[in-house]
């Protein structure tokens, strides 16, 4: 990861390892005002609990900060506890704080309030879990808090974590925010609760760690969406709506917590307020001729582009972003590094399906090292192109960034003049989304490192930093 540098500097040093230098927009940015589009959807009218578009709101966690927030294992009078209650979840814990901090660019800070040792709720699993899902789900709050409050010392305390022990019968968890599901903070003798988040035993394993749900339930503290189809989405029946967990499933933590990827997406966080105005390039496809310019990875500290948005229409826009690997996603099969676009529509909100995936073909990948579904092959890598209504989007060079070229006039795909990786695929029903443009040949490589396999194609694949390969196809 690049330390923060001037662009000078950076020049310089790319210069002397023989990697091109930084490529500065070629035509200026229109005011990043232009692409605030505000939210008229039908769920933010409604309520205005999570939103999809401008303004942000702000009713729990602030977009910036230090919180504390509590974890307390517990167990029920026919579960009994574990003898290290939070053995199993400490590396969450720890993944939890450097997800949100890189996530956030340090904007938002997590501390835990621990509590060690298991705390006895009062009746049966049968009796307790009864009540979720149900007008009763605050009961069960108030009860699980009425049991741990005596305790525990929540001074200070924003949010409280619970964890039980395996074997439980609470499958999904249970997650109440404030003012998404309460309409009143939880309260404890020291200071009242924002959100209580408790995960059930589908978490809890490799594929599926507790982390990854606490953060996407904590993300609708921060109001972001869910970005897949509620059942009660106007748009569930319409063509927005693909197999659940929706199009944008496997690029975001919000469309879906078990990945592969998890990061969030760069125009929400630009929402939320968790990147700076000089990381967004603006521009309106009205006055659009050609703009060539670099994007730094969303998963880096690095300073530069990180998203150009292009301003359709006072509700609609289209993202252009870098992705990259992380410790954060999946681990699966596939390495899912490229540049990724994406349509945005505020119009539509919480639960129907805002943001979708532009495909340059009608192909998935499939996520072998899970239970999910496959998702949509939907990066770019270098020398494709995708066309979007008018507009061509060409990768031009893919290495610590990605140099991208948008163009009114055609482009064509060449074969990269450095080796790039994408997924493994297979086909499905045509569907909407971009144009196909001319392919060239590809082959794939199986990547090894110990027991962790990685399938990796392209023009000229070759394997990650520390994977060796196994065989040729």
């Amino acid at each position: 990861m690049l330390r923060r540098l001037s662009n000078v500097i950076l020049v310089a040093l790319f210069a002397s390892i023989g990697l091109p230098s930084f490529v500065s927009p070629t035509i200026g940015s229109d005011p990043n005002e232009i692409c605030r589009l505000q939210e008229s959807s039908y769920p933010r009218q409604l309520n205005g609990h999570l939103f999809t578009g401008f303004p942000a709101i702000s009713q729990n966690f602030p977009s910036s900060g230090t919180f504390s927030i509590a974890i307390i294992p517990v167990h029920y009078e026919d579960l009994p506890a574990e003898a290290d209650p939070l053995g199993r979840v400490r590396e969450d814990m720890a993944t939890f704080v450097e997800y949100f901090s890189l996530q956030t660019e340090s904007r938002v800070k997590f501390q835990w309030v621990v509590t060690e040792s298991s705390i006895l709720i009062p009746g049966t699993q049968n009796e307790l879990e009864n009540m979720k899902g149900t007008n009763d789900e605050t009961e069960f709050a108030k009860r699980v808090l009425a049991a741990v409050d005596p305790i525990v010392d929540f001074t200070g305390v924003h949010s409280v974590v619970f964890v039980l022990p395996p074997g439980s019968k609470n499958r999904g968890g249970i997650q109440l925010m404030y003012p998404m599901k309460i309409s009143s903070l939880l309260q404890t003798q020291e200071s009242d609760l924002y959100n209580f988040v408790m995960a059930g035993t589908y978490f809890g394993n490799t594929i599926r760690p507790e982390w990854s749900y606490w953060a996407h339930e904590l993300g609708h503290a921060f109001h972001l969406p869910d970005l897949y189809a509620q059942p009660w989405s106007r748009t569930t029946k319409n063509i927005r709506n693909f197999d659940a967990p929706g199009p944008f499933h496997g690029w975001d933590l919000m469309a879906n917590q078990d990945g592969p990827s998890r990061s969030i997406n760069m125009w929400l966080r630009w929402v939320r307020g968790w990147a700076s105005e000089s990381q967004i390039l603006c521009r309106q496809v009205s006055d659009f001729g050609e703009l060539q310019t670099d994007l730094v990875p969303l998963e880096t500290s690095s300073s530069g582009k990180k998203a150009v948005i292009i301003k359709f229409s006072d509700k609609r826009a289209l993202v252009i972003e870098s992705r990259r690997e992380t410790k954060f996603n999946l681990q699966n099969n596939v390495i899912d590094e490229g540049v990724l676009v994406y349509e945005v529509d505020t119009g539509l909100g919480h639960g129907e399906i805002p943001i979708i995936p532009i495909k340059r073909n009608n192909l998935l990948s499939v996520n072998l090292g899970g239970t999910n579904p496959p998702y949509f092959d939907a990066l770019l890598t270098e020398g494709q192109v995708l066309k979007y209504e008018n507009l061509f989007i060409k990768v031009l060079r893919s290495g610590v960034r990605d140099t991208i070229r948008i163009s009114s006039t055609e482009l064509l795909e060449s074969s990269p003049t450095t080796s790039t990786t994408t997924t493994s695929v297979v086909s499905t029903p045509p569907g909407k989304g971009g144009v196909v443009a001319p392919t060239v040949r590809r082959k794939s490589i199986v990547c090894v490192r110990g027991k962790t396999v990685r399938r990796v194609t392209g023009v000229k694949p070759v394997c990650p930093v520390g994977y060796a390969i196994r065989r040729k196809n």
